[in-house]
């Protein structure tokens, strides 16, 4: 990657480098409301605390990743966001030997699963808000 395009990409700690200083966050990605809503907080804290958290593959745990399974079991603390009660993202890491520290269900919290790809900046924020002062506030200080 030429160094011009690097430029233009706000990159992130190599996760299975520094997982020890990392709050490492797994989330459902599902086709639901909830789903997208937990993908995209789970980007934005990435985003907002590139130095202390950092999203990594849920999918790659569910498929059984040592690299994956690894960064998790390494991490510093484990955030697991789940879209609805059926809690995919705690249920993968927990079948593979892996408790999260905090965990979240983002239908729980006012929002309603529906079939559609589509969220509000509103609803991203109310569970973001909700995961720093219940959580990442301990470690950032915010």
């Amino acid at each position: 990657m030429s160094s011009q395009v690097k430029s233009k990409y706000q990159l992130l700690p190599h996760c299975s480098t520094h997982a020890s200083d990392l709050i490492i966050v797994a989330t459902c990605d599902g086709a639901s409301t909830v789903g997208q809503v937990g993908n995209e907080v789970a980007r934005r804290l990435t985003k907002r605390f590139p130095d202390k958290v950092r999203m990594c593959c849920t999918t790659a745990v569910g498929a059984g990743s040592k690299t994956h399974i690894d960064i998790f079991k390494k991490a510093r603390s484990v955030i697991a966001i789940n879209g609805c009660q059926l809690m995919c993202a705690s249920n993968v890491l927990r079948q593979r030997g892996i408790e999260p520290t905090y965990e979240i269900v983002v239908a729980k919290e006012g929002i309603d699963k529906m079939p559609s790809l589509d969220f509000s900046d509103e609803e991203v924020e109310k569970i973001a808000d909700k995961i720093v002062k219940e959580f990442l506030s301990k470690f950032t200080g915010q």
